[in-house]
C-alpha cells in the first residue's frame, strides 16, 4: 500500500513538472526573449529563462573551474560587459561546460570583441562556486543577485515535458488498473 502511494506521488511531481514546464515553454518565462545589453544593464532581465542579449561585450578573461564533485563537468565562467560598463564591473556573467580544452591553457576560450549572447539564466551548478570567488580575485565585482547565464544552452524541448506528463499520467492509471483488477 505504501508502495502505491510513493508511486502515485512521484507521477503526480513528474506530471506536475512536465505540465508546469510545457506552459511556460509557451505561454510563460521559457520563451525566447530578446534584449540589449544596455538594457539588461539598467533594467535587468525580469523573469526570463531562456534570453537572447545583443551587443554584450566580452574580454578575454575567464576562470577555468575543475568540478569539485566526481561525474560533474568543468566549466569556464566569464564576465560580460556592457558598452558603457566599467572594465572590472560586469552586467551579468556567464558559463558554459561546452569548450574546447586546450583554449583553457592557451587562454583563448573567450574572444574580444561584442557578440550576441544566447542561453538560459541558470545558476552555476554547486560543484563550480569556488568560480565566482576566482572572478572576484581577479579584481571583478558585480551587484548581488548577479544574473548567470548557462551559454548556448536552451530549454527543455517541449515534447519531452509532454513525455513526462504521458508518462507519469500512463504509469500512475496503469498501476491504479493492476491493483484494482487484482482485488477484483
Amino acid at each position: 500500500m505504501i508502495v502505491r502511494i510513493i508511486i502515485i506521488l512521484l507521477c503526480l511531481v513528474f506530471f506536475i513538472n512536465g505540465c508546469n514546464s510545457l506552459i511556460s515553454q509557451f505561454f510563460g518565462t521559457h520563451k525566447l526573449r530578446s534584449f540589449d545589453m544596455a538594457e539588461v544593464a539598467e533594467k535587468g532581465i525580469g523573469d526570463a529563462d531562456y534570453v537572447e542579449i545583443t551587443n554584450a561585450r566580452f574580454e578575454p578573461d575567464f576562470v577555468y573551474q575543475e568540478a569539485e564533485e566526481p561525474g560533474s563537468p568543468p566549466i569556464i565562467l566569464y564576465p560580460v560587459f556592457a558598452e558603457s560598463s566599467p572594465a572590472q564591473t560586469p552586467a551579468l556573467l556567464a558559463w558554459t561546460a561546452d569548450f574546447f580544452d586546450p583554449c583553457v591553457e592557451a587562454d583563448t576560450c573567450i574572444a574580444a570583441g561584442t557578440r550576441t549572447l544566447r542561453g538560459v539564466v541558470r545558476p552555476l551548478p554547486d560543484a563550480n562556486l569556488t568560480g565566482l570567488d576566482r572572478l572576484k580575485e581577479k579584481g571583478y565585482s558585480w551587484e548581488s543577485p548577479v544574473i548567470v547565464i548557462n551559454e548556448n544552452e536552451a530549454p527543455v524541448a517541449w515534447y519531452w515535458n509532454a513525455l513526462m506528463m504521458l508518462g507519469a499520467g500512463l504509469v500512475a492509471i496503469g498501476m491504479e488498473a493492476f491493483y484494482n483488477r487484482k482485488k477484483a
